[in-house]
């Protein structure tokens, strides 16, 4: 454990020294983030935390390669995914690209991210093809990448919804696995993302942008796709859960209404909470309260290392998650 205790404070330092930097040298209003029907602000702001954090991130997989923390194939393939991403966010967040010209390059970072996983891995070998698997692993990159750019649309929520859950991850992985990477992994894009939460809060005047969601959704992906193959797919499916119903269920709504769901919107239950009079401190002290008690949950079911373990785990975790989400679309 005390081998990673180091990660998540320095990446949290550096981004917060960074982005504190970028706050007092970029012009007023550089990168400011527009209106559309997913905002949940009312004041300009500028969309330049994944300028700051993902840099920080990046470095620390240099830094994290070099020392044989992870694998080399690992960490340049994460490099050149994670840049990637970052680069097609950032231009992005400057001209608002076309679906056309995002969707191709995240498939490629998506298929750079699966590469990083390593030649053996496999989650389902007895059920399916080498590359059918492959195939399906990318396409859950792939829509790990845009669901976390989808879900930030409040501010600290991507702090509580994905960062806890990385944070959570990177010590119970150190705690009950035997796998380095995951760790830390989990840990510097946890500290990484703290940094920036610093000057997301509410009512907040820096947002992540694309070029920082994007990274995030791709690495968040990988991390736990790692995790799955050392703990299980049905652990892994639990510190994440959130993102996953309520992402899933709002796709699920809008197609039913007929509604394009590559548009942007702001159907989302937690978004819904806000217009309904939450605080934005409600909504994500929520949230954030659920993924501890997800945490706890992960915990126990590492500990009991049985199949009917986890099967309960993951049930208490529907159920808890499936309340809130409930809870978050009544608008009375």
């Amino acid at each position: 454990m005390s081998a990673y205790l180091w990660i998540f404070p320095l990446c949290f330092i550096f981004s917060t020294l960074l982005l504190l930097i970028l706050k007092h040298r970029l012009p007023a209003g550089f990168l400011s983030a527009g209106f559309n029907p997913r905002s949940n602000h009312s004041v300009p702001a500028r969309q330049i935390g994944g300028l700051s954090c993902i840099p920080v991130f990046i470095f620390a997989l240099i830094i994290l390669g070099l020392s044989e923390m992870i694998p080399a194939r690992m960490s340049i393939s994460l490099i050149i995914a994670a840049t990637l991403v970052w680069v097609t966010g950032y231009l992005d967040d400057q001209k608002e690209l076309s679906v056309h010209a995002r969707l191709p390059l995240q498939l490629l970072a998506a298929m750079f991210a699966v590469y990083s996983l390593g030649a053996d891995f496999r989650l389902l070998s007895e059920l399916l093809p080498y590359w059918l698997e492959m195939l399906l692993l990318t396409i859950a990159i792939l829509g790990s990448i845009n669901v976390a750019n989808f879900m930030d649309g409040l501010d600290w929520m991507t702090v509580t919804g994905i960062g806890i859950p990385l944070f959570l991850l990177g010590i119970l992985s150190a705690i009950f696995l035997q796998e380095p990477a995951i760790p830390a992994i989990s840990l510097a894009m946890a500290g990484a993302l703290a940094g920036f939460a610093v000057f997301n809060r509410p009512p907040a005047s820096i947002f992540l942008g694309d070029s920082g969601s994007l990274p995030l959704g791709l690495i968040t992906g990988a991390v736990f796709l790692l995790f799955a193959g050392q703990a299980g797919i049905i652990p892994a499916l639990i510190l994440p859960l959130y993102y996953i119903l309520d992402a899933g269920s709002t796709i699920i709504l809008r197609l039913s209404k007929g509604e394009n769901i590559l548009q942007a919107h702001s159907s989302h239950a937690y978004q819904i909470a806000k217009r309904s009079g939450k605080s934005v401190y409600f909504v994500t002290g929520s949230l954030a309260m659920l993924n501890l008690i997800l945490g706890i949950i992960t915990a126990a079911v590492l500990w009991s290392g049985t199949f009917m373990g986890q099967l309960s785990g993951l049930i208490g975790a529907i159920v808890l998650t499936t309340l809130l989400i409930l809870f978050f679309r009544k608008t009375v």
